[in-house]
């Protein structure tokens, strides 16, 4: 009986002791799942799906935003982005040719790839107007001077740009001439003339140069402005201690880097392109971006290093943008022009401030200083008899390139001396006729397909050699002898009223070219900036 009780008291105990072992297996079970439930969140490879998407981005911003879309991966984001280096202009060629590979995704380093989109007829949905940014600087050695504004560098011949459809840097450096106007108070006139000292100067650089090694060139002594974007400047100051960046005081423009999304994207790139962006909003994404030496989406100087805070210029309208653009890359073809000077009697006329002459001469010299050394430049004056009996031109210098060596001097310098000669060779009446076709043809004789190749005419007065052709004559020979293959226009500029400016249009229109009028001599390096926009 004894054995039984005690079974009896040892059943009860059994079973609470099962039902404990139960719950507690239940419990630490329960605990498992939510564990890994909590572990998978965190896991990319317990994602339902991961979402892809391919992300076309500028070589600049691209190793930044590639850093970026690991770290998102690596953190547990459910996005898995492609980062690939593409120039923006590459990948605006594929847009509006429709060929090649097309991204989902895209970051140009520009917003005015944007507008030049919309301009060609590609839709693309900018997702977020600037991802970072990076204000435009001129870069140079510590004997460089800040110009007053963009212009002034324009027209120092101190501005050393890369090929503004290469850089954009170097085409929102342009840009920054028409977006500093009502700073500077600059006429059309103005702008039109940094346009062409940029173009030539860059005309006479050594081609395919690139940012990098302009800026490795840089050392202590160097004067040269290149535009970079601070960016650009900061990656290259790590190589080369001699780097300053400076700003114009009127402002410069800000790069911005959109987010776009581009025709015939995939559903599942835009859950990737939602995870990367609001991970790049978050302060680590600025702190990555820094660290690359780009500004955030608000342009915010950064904490310890760059050029600080900058007055921001708005970028004009896109019709304005692609005019200067397209108007640079016309002007950066080099020049080649035979100066024909008029040396008549009557540019001795005296003026509130000299002579016709000597203000031409004055115009002349000013105007010798801005061209680059590529420039090729020749000198004939002219008047009746002016070479000697029957011939009314004097050849004071041949076609030459201004760096070329003549003796012991620069063919710039031997230029320079002519033209001070020429003040006291003026005589007779106006031999115009004979000398434009003696002009035109020794341009023709001398042509260079690697220039624009003019005849800068300039006169005061008409025609008064009764021994020469008329005027019909001249414009049928003229017309007779244009060479397709050897492009030579005529420019031709009327100083003061006494100009024959309706038979300077036809000489000029006989050869493509155009008239201009300069009614003040020293008007003239004004007048020529006009005809070499016009070309």
């Amino acid at each position: 009986m004894s054995g039984g009780s005690h079974a009896l008291e040892r059943a009860p105990r059994n079973r609470w002791l099962l039902w404990t072992g139960l719950v507690v297996l239940v419990l630490l079970l329960a605990a498992a799942l939510v564990w890994r439930g909590l572990a998978d969140d965190e896991d990319p490879s317990a994602c339902a799906t991961v979402a892809d998407a391919r992300l076309a981005a500028s070589p600049d911003i691209a190793p930044a935003l590639a850093a970026a879309a690991a770290s998102l991966e690596d953190q547990g984001g459910c996005a898995s982005v492609d980062v690939v280096a593409v120039p923006s202009d590459e990948v605006f060629t594929r847009l509006t040719t429709r060929s090649g590979d097309i991204p989902d995704l895209w970051v140009p380093d520009s917003d005015v790839w944007t507008q030049q989109l919309a301009g060609n007829g590609v839709t693309a949905e900018t997702v977020v107007p600037a991802l970072a940014t990076s204000p435009v600087v001129l870069a140079g050695g510590p004997a460089a001077e800040a110009p007053a504004s963009w212009l002034a560098a324009a027209t120092s011949g101190q501005l050393e740009m890369l090929h503004p459809l290469d850089s954009t840097p170097s085409a929102l450096a342009l840009i920054a001439l028409r977006a500093e106007q009502s700073k500077t108070g600059a006429s059309t006139s103005d702008l039109q003339a940094g346009l062409v000292t940029a173009a030539q100067h860059y005309a006479a650089q050594s081609p395919g140069q690139e940012a990098d090694k302009l800026l490795a060139s840089v050392t202590a002594s160097t004067k040269r402005l290149i535009p970079v974007s601070e960016q650009e400047f900061l990656a290259a100051r790590r190589d080369n201690r001699s780097l300053q960046a400076t700003l114009p005081e009127t402002g410069t423009i800000i790069q911005k880097y959109p987010l776009l999304s581009l025709p015939g994207h995939s559903q599942e790139s835009q859950s990737a392109m939602a995870e990367l962006v609001e991970f790049i909003q978050r302060p680590q994404g600025a702190v990555a971006l820094g660290e690359h030496g780009f500004r955030g989406p608000d342009g915010a100087a950064l904490p310890d290093r760059g050029v600080g805070g900058i007055t921001e210029l708005a970028v004009p309208d896109r019709a304005e943008v692609e005019d200067d653009l397209r108007t640079w890359q016309v002007l950066a073809v080099p020049s080649s022009m035979l100066v024909v000077l008029d040396a008549s009697g009557s540019m001795d006329f005296a003026t509130s401030d000299g002579t016709r002459m000597q203000l031409a001469a004055e115009a002349a010299a000013k105007a010798l200083v801005t061209f680059p050394d590529a420039t090729r430049i020749g000198l004939w004056l002219f008047s009746v008899d002016q070479g000697g009996p029957g011939v009314d031109h004097r050849e004071m210098a041949p076609l030459r390139r201004l760096d070329r060596t003549v003796g012991d001097l620069t063919q710039r310098e031997v230029l320079g001396r002519r033209i001070n000669e020429a003040l006291d060779l003026t005589t007779g009446g106006t031999g115009l006729y004979d000398t434009t076709l003696a002009a035109y043809r020794d341009a023709l004789r001398n042509y260079d397909e690697d220039y624009f190749n003019a005849v800068v005419l300039l006169t005061d007065g008409a025609n008064d050699d009764p021994g020469s052709i008329d005027l019909e004559e001249l414009l049928s020979t003229l017309r007779s002898e244009l060479d397709s293959a050897k492009p030579v226009r005529v420019i031709a500029i009327g100083i003061s009223e006494d100009a024959d400016m309706a038979a300077l249009k036809k000489i000029a229109g006989a050869t493509g070219g155009q008239a201009f009028a300069a009614r003040d001599p020293r008007d003239i390096l004004t007048v020529v900036s006009q005809a070499l926009l016009a070309r």
